[in-house]
């Protein structure tokens, strides 16, 4: 008789189809689909923001879980879990989704104010409170799950809350971490601590620096931690000041290291409905004429003998948006090139970009848009991507762009190598540079051109590129493991 299949609960803070703000939500939604498909019996929480819409992605009641008062220190709150299901042509994974209308629901934002971009000043309590109405459900419906999966800052807190509030119920269940960075720990004062009804005794967990954090209750927690950057990794290892001393909290625990990947079927440039011209078997074909269409987009006419560089600013990478406008008089001053952007940034980024859109018409042009299908657009109708970033590890926007035929121009903020070949190597695709070594970024420019410039060896590298699978097979295959040896009291090998 087959064994049942391991069920998993997998908590994040966002996941398509539903709301995507980072790249957590392409991760979220491509991991749980390729779970599926290895015979985990997954399932995805989230909260339902008020940008969500339910009618769309068909999220509707669950008897038990309506109304369900939530705890928030000597406050609670109403929270009713719904349901919805997040389909791909292969397989389905169900979702249950935490409405509440003060944390959530009448917010359009997901982290920032939909309007302003400021972060909202009480995120930390939103996030515990969408971590205990988790816990809640479970508890509730008496569904005690063999794995809870959680990520990052956000949802950090979710194995402490489970093991200290229902110690007994959740005995047997083991709890996995992914971090894929250390820049959002979820820091406030000691006495946040009471907010979360825990038991006394238990605080110093939770405090690290002297400050209540996030991801050092999930640490302290969880049975096995999983970073997705070996080079971040190795990085935090060889200096812990970068994760602000919690690495140091790694030295007993489970650490494990595994790729993302993404999925197969939201970048698949044979059926992407999202973007202009779909592949026929003919690269260069399929290039053009998403160039055409992308030129257009921007309100401009395509010149092919200019090279176009995509690019993507986001209110989150408030450095790398400065470091392009300081170096935009260098950037542009040959005219050489054509860059199209696509920004989410505060009103005062706003103005200087759409300064320098006027300044050098010729080169730039700038469009202040969240809409997936432009992001799909941007990286088929551009020869190159450009990252300026030095905040996300995960490296998912280089992916993307290199699926699609854009050859990554990238500052070397922790690049895993092993997925991601610098073009002086064989069958290597990405140019990278570092950023703080003055001129590196206007030789990378430069060599970009170059490359353009010689037919042959610029269709070699897009076809080096576009081969590459960024497949999330090994990984699940390894992370079922991970699962299978937790619930076995085996050792994992590191």
């Amino acid at each position: 008789m087959a064994s049942r299949p391991i069920n998993v609960l997998y908590v994040t803070s966002e996941s398509l189809p539903y709301i995507r703000i980072q790249s957590l939500g392409d991760i979220s939604y491509s991991f749980v689909m390729a779970m599926r498909e290895q015979g985990v019996d997954i399932r995805l929480a989230m909260p339902r923001y008020g940008i969500i819409s339910e009618r769309r992605h068909q999220i509707h009641y669950i008897k038990r879980l309506t109304d369900l008062p939530i705890p928030i220190g000597k406050e609670s709150y109403q929270s009713s879990i719904k349901s919805s299901s997040m389909n791909s042509p292969r397989t389905k994974v169900q979702a249950y989704i935490t409405t509440n209308e003060h944390y959530f629901t009448s917010r359009k934002g997901v982290y920032r104010d939909a309007k302003t971009l400021e972060l909202y000043p009480d995120n930390n309590e939103r996030f515990l409170y969408f971590c205990r109405s988790i816990v809640e459900m479970c508890s509730l419906t008496e569904w005690v799950p063999d794995i809870v999966h959680c990520v990052d800052g956000e949802t950090a807190l979710i194995p402490a809350l489970f093991k200290l509030t229902y110690p007994e119920k959740f005995e047997k269940t083991k709890f996995v971490l992914s971090i894929h960075t250390f820049e959002e720990q979820y820091i406030s004062g000691k006495s946040f601590f009471e907010k979360t009804s825990l038991p006394k005794e238990y605080k110093d967990y939770f405090i690290h620096q002297n400050k209540f954090n996030f991801l050092k209750a999930g640490i302290e927690f969880a049975d096995t931690i999983v970073f997705s950057n070996r080079s971040y990794y190795e990085a935090n290892l060889a200096n812990p000041d970068i994760s602000g001393g919690l690495m140091d909290l790694l030295a007993n625990k489970d650490v494990q290291v595994l790729p993302n990947g993404i999925d197969p079927w939201s970048w698949d440039m044979r059926k992407d409905k999202q973007i202009c011209s779909k592949y026929e078997n003919d690269l260069e074909e399929f290039k053009y004429n998403n160039k055409v269409s992308l030129s257009q987009k921007f309100e401009l006419d395509y010149d092919p003998s200019i090279p176009i560089l995509g690019l993507i600013l986001d209110v989150n990478e408030y450095e790398a948006i400065e470091y392009f406008i300081e170096n935009a008089p260098i950037i542009f001053k040959d005219e050489n090139i054509m860059i199209l952007a696509l920004a989410r940034v505060e009103t005062r980024y706003k103005n200087t970009l759409n300064l320098l859109a006027k300044k050098y018409k010729k080169s730039f042009r700038v469009q202040f848009s969240t809409d997936l299908s432009l992001f799909h657009q941007l990286f088929a109708g551009s020869d190159f991507y450009l990252s300026l970033d030095n905040h996300d590890p995960t490296n998912m926007n280089l992916a993307f762009a290199a699926r699609y035929g854009a050859i990554p121009i990238a500052n070397d903020f922790y690049i895993d190598r092993t997925l991601f070949k610098p073009i002086d190597e064989k069958k290597g695709f990405a140019i990278l540079f570092d950023k703080n070594k003055v001129g590196e970024f206007h030789k990378a420019i430069e060599k970009a051109v170059k490359i353009f410039n010689n037919k042959e060896t610029f269709n070699t590298i897009i076809e080096s590129a576009v081969a590459q699978k960024f497949s999330w097979d090994n990984s699940a295959k390894e992370f079922k493991t991970i699962y299978t040896k937790l619930l076995k009291g085996a050792k994992l090998e590191k």
